[in-house]
């Protein structure tokens, strides 16, 4: 009788142990592809020219212009090199044909570090999009040097608001970075905020550029 009292004591207690092992279940990291030339100096990149992104998906014209933006705040909060963007409307995204950049050569790459100033160039694509209420964006962005060509950085993803692990990771963001002043909803927000998913998205993305020394 002991001993049957016993085992349903442990079972019992397994079985809560059980649940709050779920409530305390640890993401996996982002399962996506993304490159860093471990052999490069970043501190000797000084200034970035980041390319409106552009857009594959069938959203709203201004998400390039939106996105572009989170990405050029999140890469500067990383405080590795000062940025610039260059938008589809400016007179170097004409001169310097940048509508082409896929099939740059090294002269190109030359003549766009001399006009811009910069020493790397950040572009990519908005891949595939999708809005409230389920939450999907899929990028692809690179950063080459402008001093000899060199891929330096590179990611692609899809960050999905439906997957439960990208519904684990987006609370560690919200408890890492934003934490408090969003009661009721607190972590919820993110799935309910455009922009709050745009910077969870681009917090993800920068978080696998190198860390400032």
């Amino acid at each position: 009788m002991k001993t049957a009292i016993f085992c349903a004591a442990v079972m019992a207690g397994c079985t809560i142990m059980g649940c709050s092992r779920a409530v305390e279940q640890k993401s996996v990291p982002p399962s996506g592809h993304f490159y860093l030339d471990k052999t490069a100096d970043f501190s000797s990149v000084g200034r970035v020219a980041i390319l409106e992104l552009e857009n594959q998906s069938v959203s709203q014209a201004e998400l390039p212009r939106v996105l572009t933006q989170e990405l050029s705040d999140g890469i500067g909060k990383k405080h590795l090199f000062s940025v610039q963007i260059i938008y589809k409307g400016d007179t170097e995204w004409q001169s310097l044909e940048l509508n082409r950049i896929k099939s740059f050569s090294l002269q190109d790459w030359a003549a766009v570090r001399k006009q811009l100033k910069a020493d790397a160039l950040i572009f990519g694509t908005i891949t595939r999009y999708r809005s409230y209420p389920q939450f999907l964006v899929a990028l692809n962005i690179k950063m080459v040097d402008l001093r000899d060509g060199k891929l330096l950085w590179a990611i692609e993803d899809v960050w999905d608001s439906t997957d439960k692990n990208t519904e684990l990771r987006i609370k560690e963001f919200y408890e890492t970075q934003m934490r408090t002043g969003y009661q009721p909803m607190e972590w919820q927000v993110v799935l309910n905020s455009p922009k709050a998913f745009h910077k969870y998205v681009i917090y993800e993305v920068t978080r696998t550029l190198p860390e400032n020394k």
